[in-house]
């Protein structure tokens, strides 16, 4: 049987005092985006699957990318 996730993110942001319209606003993504993180709809699987890269990699989030010049 397989895990089931439950999203902090507004536990997260509320802890911060922002809105979602901030959060959106700095990620540059729709707020409705954030509304479904919030509500468990989308994303929570592939922040599950970094955390677990993380784990693997013995490493931090910002880690796993780096910036590309165009």
């Amino acid at each position: 049987m397989g895990k089931n996730y439950v999203s902090r993110v507004a536990k997260l942001r509320e802890e911060k005092g922002l809105t979602q319209r901030q959060i959106a606003q700095a990620l540059g993504v729709d707020v409705s985006t954030v509304r479904n993180w919030e509500k468990s709809r989308d994303g929570v699987k592939m922040f599950a699957r970094v955390a677990k890269l993380c784990e693997l990699f013995d490493c931090q989030p910002v880690d796993l990318f780096e910036e590309e010049n165009v």
